[in-house]
């Protein structure tokens, strides 16, 4: 199919990215999180999923894929209730993907609310590694929760890579109501990336329309520009899609594209392939015909398939690059 070929050849990323979840055991509960918090699945074969990474390499290698990002998350990695020992667990892991002769930027992904700090500094420190975390006003914490967060990012600083936001309706919200406590202290410290929310079975509440992804988009670019993938909205140079070519790895070994499509938590009606989401959104935003398509990243194919998402024909995103352009011209 054309819209297949184009993408292929035109928008897929250089970097393969493989999110290991090593187990879902969390001390707090998002809103917008699809995850079983109780669970304790996986926590015992932690080294083994070097197998599955090396799948996953594999399979994106046949992609074209040079180069790998591999997020090592939960649950919650670092939380208070999980043993010391957890962490030569996490090493033993780490010493086998330092094995494998590909070029890797290794992260493991946190959420801040935990107490005990030098574990995690020795851990980190020892074995040279990057943190990614999450900033989400709404449906995160709770006052006490954000104090926690707000001194662990403060006193890690130096060792984060990159904070995600989630693109949820709550979210937008707070932020075109300027309630975003601390986001200046992160947006002037370290790397911030807003990701488009994934539908699960609260998306009545959280599903931003296409409208407000727009808006929201606008809004960045008046006032946090320098936030991804805002940053790149003035650059009229070929741009790689947001979706990344990613494979997650889930506790129990099971391993595809993202975390939505291997798990039941919206109607199966709703999931089609991959590549049918790809060609519908290209098919459905005549993305051929569009002046911005060569630096246009595209956004969340399964969001565009949720039909209560979808109050117009034309594409939105074209309508915040016709914005910007505006804006210089």
């Amino acid at each position: 199919m054309i819209a297949e070929h184009i993408i292929d050849n035109n928008k897929r990323t250089s970097t393969g990215e493989i999110i290991v979840t090593l187990f879902e055991f969390c001390d707090i509960n998002c809103l917008f999180c699809n995850q079983d918090h109780n669970s304790m699945v996986g926590i015992d074969i932690i080294p083994d999923k070097i197998n599955h990474i090396k799948l996953a390499i594999n399979e994106l290698k046949k992609k074209g894929k040079t180069e790998f990002a591999i997020n090592i998350m939960g649950g919650e990695v670092f939380s208070d209730k999980l043993p010391d020992s957890i962490f030569g667990e996490y090493e033993k892991l780490i010493a086998l993907i330092d094995q494998l002769e590909y070029p890797i930027k290794l992260s493991f992904v946190t959420n801040f609310i935990w107490k005990k700090q030098e574990r995690v500094k020795e851990f980190i420190t020892k074995n040279n590694i990057k943190l990614f975390t999450s900033y989400d006003p709404s449906g995160r914490f709770n006052p006490e929760t954000f104090e926690i967060f707000k001194t662990n990012v403060i006193e890690f600083t130096p060792n984060i890579r990159c904070a995600n936001i989630i693109m949820t309706k709550p979210n937008i919200d707070k932020f075109l109501k300027n309630q975003v406590p601390f986001f200046d202290y992160m947006y002037n410290n370290f790397e911030l990336y807003f990701d488009y929310y994934t539908p699960e079975k609260h998306m009545d509440v959280l599903l931003p329309k296409d409208v407000d992804l727009r808006d929201f988009m606008i809004h960045m670019d008046n006032h946090w520009p320098n936030c991804y993938p805002f940053k790149d909205l003035h650059l009229k140079k070929k741009k790689d899609m947001t979706c990344m070519d990613t494979y997650t790895i889930m506790p129990n070994g099971s391993f595809g594209s993202c975390s939505i499509l291997l798990k039941d938590v919206i109607p199966i009606k709703l999931i089609p392939s991959k590549k049918d989401l790809e060609t519908e959104w290209f098919e459905d935003y005549k993305c051929l015909e569009c002046e911005h398509f060569n630096r246009c990243s595209l956004g969340c194919f399964l969001s565009n398939h949720i039909k209560d998402a979808r109050t117009q024909k034309e594409c939105w995103l074209k309508q915040v690059y016709d914005h910007v352009d505006s804006k210089w011209t």
